[in-house]
């Protein structure tokens, strides 16, 4: 049983970010604006660029977007 943990312990020394996981950030202020315009299709090219990078930076803000979508789609 010692070397289970002992094995699982190494594995979390190595992949210890990826396994724990990360906090769900919301998008700021600024971004939150940016993405709204973009659902609503009033960025020009190269602001969509800017934000479709800042996107890959951070995945988790598509859900955020999603949810714009939506938003607008109910409206």
């Amino acid at each position: 049983m010692a070397d289970t943990f002992e094995i699982l312990a190494k594995f979390l020394e190595k992949f210890d970010e990826d396994v724990e996981g990360r906090e769900m950030q919301e998008p700021t202020e600024e971004a939150k604006g940016k993405l709204q315009r973009l659902a609503r299709g009033n960025l020009s090219d190269s602001e969509q660029s800017a934000v479709f990078s800042e996107l890959n930076r951070n995945p988790q803000w598509i859900a955020w977007l999603a949810q714009e979508v939506k938003a607008l789609r109910n409206a």
